[in-house]
């Protein structure tokens, strides 16, 4: 078991802070109350550990002269449109490098299950896996990935442009313990998306506060609803989009999962006022609004349903699509609201997401997984593959054309000063499951929702203190 406060690691200071994130990064840094926390997981930035000298190699990174060619990789990637893109490109790849890739694409509950299979048996059937960030505790933590520094220093860095990457998004998704372990291939942030034409004619602007939110949603679902228009909606079914829903709350409420000492604090006044203030939305939802995961989520919003979205950006090029969307033209994007603090600043939490390239640590085909990663994650192919998904890179997701074209972008570079990612550590996916299911009993109305986290709290203690968090 790795290091248990790989999480904190250790309080910055706010000017260590800056210096480390940047200003983009600050928000990570500030995102809620618990102390130390940035994003609850993001660590600073990464450097070699001075003790360990390099071995030189034969070649530097990216190679040339092919001296991989023949070499054959697998690698499992989660079944979502930017690897489904990659797929498409890969022989360009193989005749650039000679490297053969065998690219598996599964469903996010399958690509979990397999990847679990083989990484506890290190059987070396995997050389590149795809690492959700919520996983890291687990595939960094336990050994089952190796870090990729060694690799970084020697890659050239004008092709690497490793600080091109948004260092929020490095943060949470490839780094552990303050090491590297791979590179961000597909990041995601929670936004909010309304419908331009129902707010003109009701005469509103696009909420920057919860409480603002619920009034608008009130008036349209009052107004509208006899016109099959509700006021919002939201992934409410059981699951991980219910819980990453939950979390643009309970940051803003000023709370978290748990605190600096790893004590379970759902059961606080905050994270119990924030999942009160989700249940209050339900009434002016659309009908089976907590039946509803992404797939479902998106089509309400598509069809022209509801007038508010709290959804992940990823949604936004399907509203723009005519096969998929019926309010072309008539939707807008925005900041997710949060809750306005005495100094009149508005603390907002959008919850984070997203996926890391790394390379198994029984990998015998390092140098070639390391190859496909640059190739995949470089500028180049960043901005070729964006209409699948956005960019990882600071210069795609500013380019004022590439915003124009994907309205998007603006609104999640914004974003990233404020998200909050979930728990990172190996117990977290144990957590995830209680908890799923203790907010499904308060949004369905089976427990209050102070009742569902008083119930679910201790769970989380108890898991907390078996795994070694809590001191005795």
């Amino acid at each position: 078991m790795s290091n248990k406060k790989g999480v904190f690691n250790r309080k910055l200071s706010r000017r260590e802070a800056l210096k480390l994130f940047g200003a983009s990064g600050l928000g990570l840094y500030l995102a809620g109350y618990v102390p130390g926390v940035a994003a609850a997981s993001a660590q600073p930035g990464w450097s070699l550990p001075k003790n360990i000298i390099l071995q030189p190699r034969k070649y530097k990174f990216p190679s040339e002269g092919k001296p991989y060619a023949g070499t054959k990789i697998n690698v499992s990637m989660v079944a979502e449109a930017k690897p489904d893109a990659l797929k498409k490109v890969l022989p360009r790849f193989t005749e650039k490098t000679g490297i053969e890739v065998n690219l598996d694409i599964l469903p996010y509950p399958t690509l979990q299950e397999k990847q679990f299979v083989v990484m506890t048996q290190q059987t070396g059937a995997l050389d590149g896996v795809h690492v959700d960030c919520v996983w890291m505790g687990q595939y960094a933590g336990q050994g089952w990935i190796a870090p990729v520094e060694d690799l970084v220093a020697e890659t050239d860095p004008d092709y690497l442009m490793l600080e091109d990457f948004h260092p929020a998004i490095l943060a949470e998704q490839c780094m552990w313990e303050n090491k590297l372990y791979g590179l961000p291939f597909i990041n995601a942030i929670h936004t909010l998306y309304y419908r331009t034409d129902i707010f003109d004619k009701h005469g509103l602007k696009p909420p920057e506060t919860w409480e603002e939110l619920r009034e608008a949603a009130k008036l349209i679902t009052e107004k509208e609803s006899k016109n099959g228009v509700y006021g919002v909606t939201f992934m409410g079914k059981r699951g991980v989009q219910l819980l990453c829903t939950y979390v643009n709350f309970l940051g803003a409420f000023g709370s978290y999962f748990y605190d600096k000492n790893y004590v379970a604090t759902l059961d606080s006044p905050e994270a119990i006022a924030a999942l009160e203030f989700f249940v209050s939305l339900v009434p002016y939802a659309n009908p089976g609004v907590l039946a509803q995961d992404w797939d479902e989520c998106f089509a309400t919003f598509a069809a022209g349903n509801a007038a508010m979205n709290i959804q992940w950006q990823n949604a936004a090029p399907g509203f723009a699509d005519p096969s998929k969307s019926k309010i072309i033209g008539k939707w807008g994007i925005t900041l997710t609201p949060g809750n306005k603090l005495p100094d009149g600043t508005i603390r907002r939490s959008p919850t984070f997401g997203g996926w890391c390239i790394g390379i198994a640590a029984d990998s015998k085909n390092r140098e070639a997984v390391w190859e496909l990663m640059l190739w995949a994650t470089s500028v180049e192919m960043e901005r070729e593959l964006a209409y699948a998904m956005p960019s990882s890179r600071k210069s795609v997701l500013g380019d004022p054309e590439f915003q124009k074209k994907y309205i998007e972008y603006e609104t999640m570079l914004k974003s990233y000063d404020y998200a909050l990612g979930r728990p990172r550590i190996p117990e977290w996916p144990q957590m995830a499951d209680l908890i799923e299911a203790a907010l499904s009993e308060a949004m369905t109305g089976a427990k209050t929702p102070e009742q569902a986290l008083k119930d679910v709290n201790p769970l989380l203690n108890e898991i907390l203190r078996s795994a070694g968090y809590q001191k005795a």
